[in-house]
């Protein structure tokens, strides 16, 4: 996988871009790669497979819901609000084929940084094995998306870059967190991105702000996985484009952004 390319812009943000890749969309089986969660969760599906009543499908309900629970974790039907799950390795089966025979949660790859003046590249590395589930207040499957975090991005003379222990320490305080949904426009491409007030603080401090939105650039931000999504090349069509997840999100809460709109929770493959 090395040597394919992606965009990023300033730190923990968005900005202008030039070149994206890995913008595919699994749903029903595609390919497990060599991550350390695979073949954890190869044998997941196996045994869900088993059971004879649930399809291995992402964006069907009782799958989502039969391996959050083999995560330990459950879909509530008396929530206060939505359901944020974050499947870590949930990815895996749903892959396309570039990354069998790869570890899909060490994806390193060339960037360039629009911050730069010059646009230098730097190196990256994408965690792109984890998987988005969102419910309603009942338990009822909204939405679900396959996701590509950076964990590492090279600091260079313009920009600090992201360190692989920010990213994951940031990462891993969103466990029942709040989740909100704002609009960003102040970068060349626009778009709705869902935030989660981290434990540490650090969103609501400035101190690191990492979102999920669509794909486009990022220092930081975490991309939402949609095969719709328009290139970098059509820069009109990208910011007018939302990912189907957050579509959806929207037409629950029935309002394009709203704060404190549900719950984050993060889930282990085991």
């Amino acid at each position: 996988m090395k040597g394919l390319q992606k965009s990023a812009a300033g730190a923990y943000g968005s900005g202008s871009n030039q070149l994206r890749s890995l913008s595919g969309h699994g749903v029903c089986m595609g390919d497990y790669s060599n991550a350390p969660e695979a073949a954890k969760k190869k044998a997941i599906d196996a045994k869900i497979k088993a059971g004879g009543k649930i399809k291995i499908d992402m964006n069907d309900e009782g799958y989502l819901k039969a391996l959050i629970a083999e995560g330990g974790g459950s879909v509530s039907d008396i929530a206060k609000g939505l359901q944020f799950f974050i499947i870590k390795g949930g990815g895996e089966g749903f892959l396309d084929a570039s990354y069998a025979g790869n570890n899909a949660n060490r994806i390193e790859q060339m960037g360039d940084t629009t911050s730069a003046s010059s646009r230098k590249i730097v190196m990256m590395i994408f965690d792109d094995n984890d998987l988005l589930a969102v419910f309603d207040e009942k338990g009822s499957l909204i939405s679900s998306a396959l996701l590509s975090r950076p964990i590492y991005v090279a600091m260079d003379s313009s920009q600090s870059g992201l360190r692989e222990a920010t990213a994951n320490k940031t990462y891993d305080a969103w466990d029942g967190r709040s989740v909100s949904l704002y609009r960003n426009e102040n970068f060349t491409v626009k778009y709705y991105g869902l935030w989660v007030d981290d434990s540490l603080g650090w969103y609501r401090k400035g101190h690191v702000r990492i979102d999920l939105h669509k794909e486009e650039a990022t220092n930081g931000c975490i991309f939402i996985k949609d095969a719709g999504t328009p290139s970098m090349d059509h820069a009109l069509a990208l910011n007018t484009f939302e990912p189907a997840l957050i579509l959806a999100v929207q037409k629950s809460i029935g309002a394009k952004t709203k704060t404190n709109i549900g719950t984050m929770h993060m889930i282990e493959i085991k």
